[in-house]
């Protein structure tokens, strides 16, 4: 966090009015958490006790260790404070999922692509589909379809303390301690529906506070759909060469305008059923931006069907094309910033 991460503690930096601690704080009791430990580590003892106890991490060995650290002692979720979700029943779906299985754990996971080493992509061809956005965590080696990754937020049954590992002074990886769980028990995935933001550095809270303030100005709210198949391949809809249209003749995604009433999730899954005939069951929010003083909402999904069984409502014509391929085509230009952030240019 810089300069700001000198002198305070990331838990207790303020976005909006509230640090991220006491959105966490918040976020938990909607989820049903009886029992809130709190693991400190960097200036944590400007984080003192109240509705929550605290508990000194001496040596940074990573999220295994906190775990370990905090020595909880009943079904627990680790929630990382940096994380703030955009849909407030997300979690809630997530829990009510973890609770109705037998898994040990349930990995909550969202579209919005991370470089950070322990949360690298899963691909949704490599689960098997339990639900819509539920999926196995057992993997295998296919590594294609919709990309998804983890998000800090992560339940566990208490039978997964068990598997904890012998901590020395070398940090251990997250992944590797659902990865040892695996070995004997059964693990889930949770895909939001909504967005989450993570406040890795400065320039995170920069980019969400000047979203946040520009979203105050807009009129009008739409949505567009990123559908990848299991080839890693994207859906594009070529719009009618009719010149009285904005872009005629342009490639772009499939999507619309948000009706009075309707969430972003269920405006998105209504456009591509009326558009392609294509019912979408397992998606989450990508990008939300400001377009045309318009309140946009990018989902990605995973598109399980081929061309032949897609029924064509709009436009000229649709195909499926690589990400190698996107640079060669004449773009809408608010898709094609939206394909260029989701496939990395």
């Amino acid at each position: 966090m810089g300069q700001l991460g000198e002198t305070l503690p990331k838990a207790l930096i303020e976005v909006e009015g509230r640090t991220l601690l006491e959105r966490s704080i918040e976020t938990l009791h909607k989820i049903g958490v009886s029992r809130i430990i709190v693991v400190v580590g960097h200036l944590g003892e400007q984080i003192v006790p109240g509705e929550f106890e605290v508990v000194r991490q001496e040596k940074q060995l990573g999220l295994a260790h906190a775990i370990a650290t905090a020595k909880p002692d009943d079904d627990f979720v680790v929630l990382c404070p940096d994380n703030v979700y955009t849909d407030e029943t997300d979690l809630i779906r997530a829990c009510e999922v973890f609770e109705s299985n037998e898994s040990a754990f349930l990995l909550v996971a969202t579209v919005t692509p991370n470089i950070q080493r322990d949360r690298k992509s899963y691909f949704t061809s490599a689960h098997r589909n339990l639900e819509s956005n539920v999926y196995d965590y057992r993997t295998n080696t296919t590594s294609s379809g919709l990309a998804i990754n983890s998000t800090g937020c992560t339940f566990f049954k208490r039978e997964a303390l068990e598997f904890l590992p012998s901590f020395t002074d070398t940090e251990h990886i997250f992944r590797d301690y659902l990865d040892s769980i695996l070995k004997e028990r059964d693990g889930l995935i949770y895909l939001l529906r909504g967005m989450r933001y993570d406040f890795s550095g400065p320039e995170d809270i920069d980019e969400y506070l000047q979203l946040k303030s520009q979203l105050k100005e807009t009129q009008g709210q739409g949505v567009s759909a990123i559908l990848i198949n299991p080839h890693g391949q994207v859906l594009l809809q070529q719009r009618d060469d009719n010149p009285a249209i904005r872009y005629p003749g342009h490639w772009s995604l499939f999507g619309g305008t948000i009706e009075d009433g309707e969430s972003p999730a269920e405006a998105v899954a209504r456009e591509v059923l009326e558009e392609i005939d294509f019912n979408m069951r397992n998606f989450g929010l990508f990008r939300e931006f400001v377009q045309n003083n318009k309140r946009e909402f990018a989902f990605a999904g995973e598109l399980s069907a081929g061309l032949d069984e897609l029924t064509l409502s709009e436009g000229q014509g649709m195909n499926l094309f690589y990400p190698g391929q996107l640079k060669e085509l004449q773009i809408r230009p608010d898709d094609k910033a939206t394909l260029e952030k989701y496939f990395g240019g």
